[in-house]
């Protein structure tokens, strides 16, 4: 059987904008003590996978400095603290995208990262989206929108176009509830 850890003590190694780190010490099951053990302290998040009233997938292009990549990704971001998930999607989607829905359902829930990172992201599919209104960028967003069709996507898709880890699951779940991939 495998038990929780013990913690004996947890103090903010460091701290600046929407990141800490805490530094602890901890006792495992067996009594070892493991310090420090980092956990890292980052907001949770949501992302959107949209579908038009046309089947085209709504997709965003940004740079990402700390990859140092152009990537094609879901729309979506941050949850403002004490923020509804599902309300911070539909937020993000009008923000980025200027597109809204009222068809909206909640793909599945994770924990992105749960051995460094104490947050969760939580991924929707929104079906019948229509553009109106205009995109509403934060002062630091910088974001080309794309608009694909189902089987563009699914081209992207298959032939491992997509590089945000934590997005690809979201995309191949979307598609099997859509009926455009067919699980066996």
């Amino acid at each position: 059987m495998i038990n929780k850890w013990e913690l004996i003590s947890s103090e903010i190694s460091y701290q600046k904008k929407w990141l800490t780190v805490h530094e602890q010490s901890v006792k495992l099951p067996k009594g070892q003590v493991l310090s420090p053990y980092l956990v890292i302290d980052v907001p949770s998040f949501c992302n959107v996978f949209i579908v038009t009233e046309n089947e085209e997938v709504v997709l965003v292009k940004q740079y990402r400095q700390a990859a140092g990549i152009m990537s094609v990704e879901l729309p979506g971001g941050m949850i403002d603290p004490g923020e509804v998930p599902e309300v911070a999607a539909l937020r993000e989607m009008q923000e980025e995208t200027g597109f809204s829905s009222s068809d909206i359902e909640l793909l599945y829930t994770i924990h992105p990262n749960p051995p460094l990172e104490n947050n969760q992201a939580w991924f929707y599919l929104v079906k019948g989206a229509k553009q109106n209104k205009n995109i509403q960028l934060d002062p630091f967003e910088d974001i080309e929108l794309l608009l694909v069709s189902k089987e563009k996507f699914m081209y992207m898709l298959l032939n491992h176009s997509f590089t945000h880890g934590s997005q690809i699951g979201a995309m191949y779940a979307a598609a099997i509830k859509l009926g455009w991939l067919v699980a066996k």
